[in-house]
Parts: C-alpha cells; sequence; structure tokens
C-alpha cells in the first residue's frame, strides 16, 4: 500500500517554501567553508603575532577536518531521533561560540584545541542539511539544487575573506575575525530555528510503507547502516575517490602560496578569495544545470562523465597557476576564477551521484561517512602534507604533487565508477514506488 502523500511537508512545499529552506540550508553549509576561507586569509597574521611556521596551517586545517572523522555520525544519529532543525541550528549555529572562544586564546596549543571543538559541530551541518535538500528536490533536478546550495556557499565565502583580510590592518585583526564569525554562526542558529520547516526524511520519494518502516528503523542503528553503504560497491569506489583527492587544499594554501612564493601582502593576496568564490559560483550553477542536462542525456553514464571532466581539467588549471612565474596580482585574479570554476563542479556532481545509489533513509549517514569522514581525512592528510612538505621542498612543489598529480590520476580512475553506478542507480530508482511531483503538487499514488 503506498503511503498517503497528504500530510508529507515535502509535498505540499511550493517553490518559495522550499527556496527558504535551500537559503537556511545554504548559510548553515557556509559556515564549516567560511571558518576555512577566514583561516587562510588571517593565518599570516597569526603565523606573525604567535611566531609560527607554514606546517602551522596544515596542523589547523588537519585537526579542523580530523574531528570530523569522529563527530559527523553522532550529529546526525542525533538528527534521527530529535528534530533536525534543532540539531543543525546547534551543530552549524550555535557551537559558533567555540569559534567565539577560539579567537580570544591565548596561545597556538589552546586555538587548536577550541578551533577542533568548534569543527567538530561544524562537521554535523553538511550532511544534514544535503539530506533535507535531497527531501525537497527530485532526482531530476538534484545538480541545479545543489549547484544553488553550493553557490550560495561560494557567495558568503567569497564576500566574507576579503573583508576579514582587511582585518590585518590590526594587530589582533586575527582575534577579531574569528569573535565576528563565531557571532555569525550564533545568528544563523537563530535564523535556521525560527524559520527552516523540517521535512520528513525521505520525503522527496515516497517507498511502499512495511519497505520504509523496516528501513528507517535499520538506518537507526549505525553499524547496520554503515555495513549496508558498503554493500554498495558504487558508493564504496565514491569514498576511495574521496580519498584520493587532493584538490581541496588548494584554496587553504592559496593565499599563503601567494606571500610566500609570490610576495604579494596578505591583503593584496586575499583578493584572490574573490574571484575564486566568483568562479565556484558560476561552476556550482552552471555546472549544476550541466550535470543536470547531461545526466537526463545519458542517465546511465552522464555525472561519471562529468565527474572525470571536472577533475582533469582541475589538474591542468593548477598546473598553470603553480608553474607560471609572474608577480602580477592579475593574473591570479583570472586563474583563481578558473580554478574556482572547476571546484565547483565537485558537489555538483559528488552530491547527486551519492543521493542516485543511496536510498533517501540512509542518505545523511552517506554523507557523514563520506564528507565528514573520509573526505575529511584525506584533507587532513593532505593538508598537513602540504604544510610539511612546504616547509622542506616549498609551497610550490608541494601543491604540484597533491593538487595536480593526484588529481590527475584520480580523474583518470574514475573510469572504473561507470559499471556499478549504472546498476546501482538503477536499482534504487527501480525500488521507488511513485517520485514526488517536482511543483509542489502530490502525484496520485499507484492502486494497490
Amino acid at each position: 500500500m503506498a503511503l498517503d502523500v497528504s500530510t508529507t511537508p515535502t509535498l505540499r512545499a511550493g517553490r518559495r517554501t522550499r527556496g527558504k529552506n535551500l537559503g537556511l540550508l545554504t548559510a548553515s553549509t557556509a559556515m564549516d567553508n567560511a571558518e576555512n576561507s577566514i583561516t587562510t586569509v588571517l593565518f599570516p597574521l597569526m603565523r606573525e603575532a604567535l611566531g609560527l611556521s607554514s606546517s602551522a596551517l596544515g596542523v589547523i586545517v588537519a585537526v579542523s577536518k580530523a574531528v570530523g572523522i569522529f563527530a559527523a555520525v553522532p550529529w546526525v544519529f542525533l538528527a534521527k531521533r530529535f528534530s533536525r532543525r534543532a540539531v543543525l541550528a546547534t551543530c552549524s549555529g550555535f557551537w559558533g561560540v567555540w569559534v567565539v572562544l577560539a579567537g580570544l586564546s591565548s596561545s597556538f596549543t589552546q586555538f587548536v584545541v577550541l578551533y577542533g571543538i568548534a569543527a567538530a559541530g561544524f562537521a554535523g551541518a553538511g550532511p544534514i542539511a544535503l539530506e533535507i535538500m535531497g527531501d525537497l528536490y527530485d532526482d531530476r533536478r538534484r545538480g541545479r539544487a545543489t549547484g544553488m546550495l553550493y553557490g550560495g556557499v561560494a557567495i558568503i565565502t567569497g564576500v566574507s575573506a576579503p573583508l576579514f583580510g582587511q582585518l590585518s590592518g590590526f594587530g589582533d585583526g586575527w582575534r577579531y575575525g574569528y569573535v565576528l564569525s563565531g557571532c555569525m554562526c550564533i545568528l544563523i542558529g537563530v535564523l535556521v530555528v525560527v524559520f527552516l520547516d523540517d521535512t520528513r526524511p525521505g520525503g522527496g520519494e515516497r517507498r511502499a510503507g512495511d519497505a520504509a518502516a523496516k528501513a528507517e528503523e535499520k538506518a537507526q542503528n549505525v553499524v547496520a547502516g554503515v555495513r549496508e553503504l558498503l554493500r554498495i560497491k558504487s558508493f564504496r569506489y565514491i569514498l576511495v575517490q574521496r580519498l584520493f583527492s587532493g584538490q581541496n587544499v588548494i584554496m587553504s594554501f592559496g593565499v599563503v602560496f601567494l606571500v610566500e612564493e609570490r610576495g604579494f601582502s596578505t591583503a593584496t593576496a586575499a583578493i584572490v578569495a574573490t574571484p575564486f568564490a566568483i568562479g565556484y559560483l558560476l561552476g556550482t550553477v552552471v555546472g549544476g544545470r550541466v550535470n543536470d542536462a547531461v545526466h537526463r542525456r545519458w542517465p546511465a553514464s552522464g555525472r561519471v562523465m562529468m565527474l572525470q571532466a571536472s577533475q582533469l581539467a582541475f589538474a591542468a588549471a593548477v598546473f598553470v597557476e603553480l608553474q607560471t612565474p609572474t608577480s602580477s596580482i592579475g593574473f591570479f585574479v583570472a586563474i583563481f576564477a578558473v580554478v574556482g570554476f572547476l571546484q565547483g563542479q565537485v558537489p555538483v556532481v559528488n552530491r547527486p551521484l551519492i543521493m542516485a545509489v543511496v536510498r533517501p533513509e540512509q542518505r545523511a549517514l552517506a554523507f557523514a561517512v563520506s564528507l565528514s569522514t573520509v573526505e575529511a581525512l584525506a584533507y587532513a592528510g593532505y593538508a598537513l602534507l602540504v604544510g610539511y612538505l612546504g616547509d622542506a621542498i616549498g609551497l610550490q612543489g608541494a601543491l604540484l604533487l597533491v593538487t595536480v598529480a593526484l588529481t590527475a590520476v584520480n580523474g583518470l580512475c574514475s573510469g572504473l565508477l561507470y559499471r556499478p553506478y549504472a546498476r546501482d542507480s538503477a536499482a534504487v530508482r527501480d525500488s521507488q514506488v511513485v517520485p514526488s511531483s517536482y511543483e509542489g503538487e502530490p502525484s496520485k499514488p499507484d492502486a494497490q
């Protein structure tokens, strides 16, 4: 017997409601990215004030990502047992008090500890927000919706980074930056509590009543849930692919690279955050629409094609960025915009890939495992590696190895995903009873 859709909040939601919810989910997701951007921009000031080396930035980034390995899954299961809205507001918003305290720390060790606690909260925001987004949009439009979400993240990051870069004119500018950032997080938490509509998990794709109940019960058990996810061959491949991805560290070290290797001041180097963010915004919005179009044309392989193309093009663009011997900030403005555009392809391909092969009630756990655990582990490891290699051979050589060579090899090896993705995505589609209507009008359930 099909589920009664008349009481499903997601199905009754119109465009305006979905837009409001997507905006709040974007703000929540942006916090982790904004903190990384602020750290990159303010690190030269912190390094000077506390007498640090380049490897210290690797430690900060690594710690902030490593804690997500342990923190994301507990947040996801709290969201399954309690209100997703309340949990999201806590981990992405009110948890910002720890960022404020980090800005007031008296030593580097104290800063790392407090910043790590803050990052433990932000680790839960992404998986919960993406699960809610998956409930709001059907499979045909998830690329566009993901593009809008991460495009909004890019706008927030791109606007905030140069503004925080202007704090370099103050002796304790890095402290002011973290205090302001933490206050922004708390404000977003309040907005999420007041305005976000908490939809039912799996509301965007209706399943048979008994099967849905059993699946939801199974999803409450972390061991059984992870075991079920790992039985999906495509999901295993995606985890390996993200584990060997060094793309994310480019912006963590981009400003420091320009300061150390090209001789720019912190305020001047911070300018590249804006074109990177604009490029990222265009990459997510345009890439999301292109990804949906390619997926509709080649549903069994289109997303994997997009994944490979974006990775190989990204490796080529970063190679040009690192190898061009110029001290012109105009060149780096242009090339960072291109790199940002290509980096913007990652979420609009990767997130719909996961949504396509994982059942709705398992998606939050899938994102906790893939993004906040495996991808965070990779990010942490590569951040440490680039930091220490940067001290040994220079940031240019370190970034060439991690962001260019590794990404190029990863792009070629992603071709192994074609066959399992075609099979696993078809299995998820076949398990659905009736997909929900995108326009917000309930579809008529099949007669049983």
